[in-house]
């Protein structure tokens, strides 16, 4: 089931639940997970992931920001990639981005963790598992951080669709509402 994909203009979708990076021969590149298969990528994940961001419209730089915000200035923020039909596609990074070694792992993918001698093995939907060097509490950590950042990314959905509650953060303005007097 796990092939050698030779294109380049993979993007995070729906099915997608792991990228983790794979060393070889002095290059990085990705194996993607996905909910039916497996193959490889000659990217690495980061590369995936700001791809993705970009085409959605956003920069992986302005999903962190927006992420912290929401979160706090936390380390290994997890991140909204993307979002349809108002469900956000969440993906959370075992290290810090920037690291060759850090692997992306899809929140809603996620069904359990598993402490294992070296870190943890991460069990998603699809009867798969992932093993990581991170410890058990800190995947629960971020598990629970993505958690939060779905709640955020409810609410301001919810006010979207509700303007007369929505009320601005700085100031007193209101949103005006359609039939609305002054």
């Amino acid at each position: 089931m796990h092939s050698q994909q030779q294109f380049g203009n993979y993007l995070i979708n729906s099915d997608t639940f792991v990228l983790q990076p794979i060393h070889a021969d002095f290059k990085t590149t990705t194996r993607v997970i996905e909910r039916h298969t497996e193959f490889s990528l000659p990217k690495k994940p980061i590369q995936i992931v700001r791809k993705t961001c970009e085409l959605y419209g956003s920069s992986l730089k302005t999903r962190t920001l927006t992420a912290r915000r929401a979160l706090g200035n936390r380390h290994k923020t997890p991140i909204v990639v993307a979002h349809a039909f108002d469900t956000p596609y969440i993906f959370l990074p075992t290290m810090s981005p920037a690291s060759d070694d850090n692997m992306w792992i899809s929140y809603h993918a996620i069904t359990d963790f598993k402490e294992e001698s070296s870190g943890c093995s991460i069990h998603l939907e699809n009867g798969r598992i992932v093993k990581v060097n991170v410890s058990t509490p800190t995947m629960w950590r971020q598990f629970a951080f993505a958690a939060l950042l779905e709640r955020d990314f409810e609410k301001k959905q919810f006010m979207l669709q509700r303007p007369r509650m929505v009320v601005a953060q700085h100031g007193s303005f209101t949103y005006p509402v359609a039939g609305d007097t002054e």
